[in-house]
């Protein structure tokens, strides 16, 4: 795992805890922010899949050539 990966993992750590504390307190404006950063976590971890997964697509192809 790279730090970007780790990144985005722990985005989506903080805004999960984030966003259940917030449910608690019923702080419906903190929940959307939160919320906002554990979407971002998550696409970022997509985004890391799909770079990976272009880079070994890329590699089969070099070592297939």
């Amino acid at each position: 795992m790279d730090k970007r990966q780790a990144k985005s993992k722990l985005d989506h750590a903080v805004g999960r805890a984030k966003r259940q504390v917030e449910e608690w307190a019923e702080e419906a404006k903190d929940q959307v922010e939160d919320a906002a950063q554990q979407v971002k976590g998550k696409a970022e971890q997509a985004w890391d899949k799909m770079k990976d997964a272009g880079r070994e697509a890329r590699e089969k192809v070099t070592r297939g050539a």
